[in-house]
């Protein structure tokens, strides 16, 4: 098992299966990601429209995602869940990322969803650069519930996620009335950008999107 910085470890490394482990005094974030022949989830954060967010990421973006949340210590808050979820996925991104890089692999991808009334683009870029942006006033996104959580604390998830890939991530909301339909589809877009940007690019064997040639300076 190989440890990393703010209590990461990584449990299985590869360019089509990675499994990493997060341990603080809040929680236990058990994650794999593997590019495989699909099977069934295994997700279980505790935050029932949060299983579902990642269950429609997992089947957008083309993998088999597992995520498992253990309280350790001290209470644990859903926005500490959902952030620490994101850290952790995005780190798994990153590590599959940078084994894929040898052959070449894109590192960026952007799609728009619609799902009934709502429309929302996603567009990622990894090259480094951790920031994360929603724009759009739209009723959907601006409600302060969304089924069983506060939506607020879901932008926690793509902010744990940008930190944990060194990614860019933006999500523009264009239209959306019900916040159930506006953040699946903010996720379901956010999944299929993701399919994107591990997509196979032999042109970029060895480098990255960045004109640096660097990638991400330092991993958490």
């Amino acid at each position: 098992m190989a440890k990393t910085k703010l209590g990461l470890n990584i449990n299985q490394l590869s360019a089509n299966d990675v499994s990493l482990t997060r341990t603080t005094l809040e929680s236990q974030i058990d994650l794999r990601i593997e590019d495989a022949k699909r099977r069934p989830y295994r997700i279980q954060t505790g935050i029932k429209f949060f299983n579902h967010m990642l269950t429609g990421v997992a089947s957008r973006a083309c993998l088999n995602l597992d995520v498992q949340y253990k309280r350790t210590i001290a209470e644990t808050l859903d926005h500490v869940i959902i952030e620490d979820t994101g850290l952790v996925f995005g780190r798994a991104i990153r590590e599959m990322l940078d084994i894929r890089r040898i052959n070449g692999v894109m590192e960026r991808g952007s799609y728009t969803v619609t799902f009934d009334e709502a429309l929302v683009t996603v567009t990622l870029a990894f090259d480094g650069r951790a920031y994360t942006y929603l724009r759009g006033d739209v009723k959907g996104a601006n409600l302060d519930y969304v089924e069983d959580m506060l939506s607020t604390n879901l932008k926690q998830f793509f902010e744990g996620f940008a930190q944990g890939s060194g990614s860019v991530v933006q999500v523009q909301f264009f239209a959306g009335e019900d916040s159930h339909h506006t953040w699946e589809a903010a996720f379901k877009a956010f999944g299929e950008a993701l399919r994107e940007s591990l997509l196979p690019c032999p042109y970029r064997a060895g480098t990255t999107i960045g004109l640096k040639g660097t990638g991400m300076e330092g991993k958490l």
